[in-house]
């Protein structure tokens, strides 16, 4: 009977663990090229609906297009093909605040970042879908007119992973997308976000 110590070499070997690593990754590739075969065509047209839309947004005059400026989207090749989409749009804030009793004023500058990832799962049926909102604000602090400190907060960050039906793809959820990234609706009233269970959700 081989030694115990034998057996935990071999269980723990970096070769084997590279192609158990190698086995899953093919594996989750394959599943998601047979996803994208039965579903593809869906997740195509929503796709080109909603780049459509980015493009007709972006289009409109300067004035229409406050707070956000300008939306992006674009397709990213990945190792698994996983026909991955990116869409984002930022907006840039300004506000003075009066601390109390002390005698500062704070200015506080913000550029407040709003992402969503969009691509074919490796579950029949699914996209995955990840959400990432940022707020990055940088302070100053005057006590006088001749002095002043900078100093940098910790960014406000919201980021979300989870699966969505390819079925549930259609033009009103393209328009849903396009709400939230010129911060016409907050997540929470995107049904695209609000109709799948909070426990089916991957906060980091």
């Amino acid at each position: 009977m081989p030694h115990w110590l034998e057996e935990a070499e071999k269980s723990h070997h970096p070769d084997n663990e590279s192609a158990l690593r190698a086995e899953r990754i093919n594996q989750r590739f394959h599943k998601i090229q047979e996803n994208y075969a039965r579903n593809g065509r869906v997740y195509d047209s929503f796709m080109e609906d909603l780049h459509g839309l980015i493009s007709r947004v972006n289009r409109l005059p300067a004035h229409k297009r406050v707070p956000f400026g300008k939306m992006e989207g674009r397709e990213k090749e990945s190792k698994l093909n996983n026909h991955l989409n990116i869409f984002s749009s930022s907006k840039r804030m300004k506000r003075r605040k009066f601390w109390g009793f002390i005698p500062f004023f704070e200015s506080s500058h913000f550029k407040h970042i709003r992402v969503v990832f969009m691509n074919i799962s490796d579950d029949d049926g699914m996209i995955e879908i990840e959400i990432k909102e940022n707020i990055l604000q940088r302070e100053v602090l005057k006590t006088d007119k001749s002095s002043k400190r900078e100093k940098t907060e910790k960014p406000e960050k919201f980021h979300v992973i989870y699966s969505f039906p390819i079925s549930s793809l259609n033009h009103d959820t393209a328009l849903e997308i396009i709400d939230w990234l010129a911060f016409a609706k907050e997540i929470t009233a995107c049904s695209f976000y609000g109709s799948v269970a909070e426990n089916l959700k991957h906060f980091t």
